[in-house]
């Protein structure tokens, strides 16, 4: 009896079990998958951020420095460590910081305002309370 097998596409990462090789072809990307070095059952036995890990480190080791696949990975790192977009996201903090400060100037004053109108009512309640 044949055992299943995992595969795995290099293009989008998804992942199936097969029992002929031939039919392992991605869904979404039509094309044929590679088989994963291990067996399903230890595949099975691993947690699903592992499998992740497992799958990611295949893509990339398969993966030719310049690929889409690498590209796209690294994106998101080096559009976010460059000088422009550090300076940007420091201009944007200190408008936020003084937003807070701003907002709770404002704050202090509405307590400041919640406390008066409280102290007022209860000398009026009082007030009442001796006229009768």
């Amino acid at each position: 009896m044949k055992e299943l097998t995992v595969f795995y596409c290099p293009h989008c990462g998804y992942y199936g079990y097969y029992l002929i090789p031939r039919r392992a072809v991605c869904p979404s990307c039509r094309i044929h998958m590679t088989k994963l070095p291990m067996s399903c059952q230890q595949f099975m036995d691993l947690d699903y951020r592992m499998r992740d890990q497992l799958i990611g480190s295949q893509i990339l080791d398969g993966a030719e420095p310049h690929s889409s696949v690498v590209q796209r990975i690294t994106e998101q790192a080096r559009r976010f460590n460059s000088r422009a977009e550090i300076a940007k996201q420091a201009e944007t903090i200190q408008e936020l910081k003084q937003e807070i400060e701003t907002l709770k100037a404002e704050n202090r004053k509405l307590s400041d305002t919640v406390a008066w109108m409280h102290d007022t009512i209860w000398k009026l309640t009082r007030g009442e309370g001796e006229e009768r």
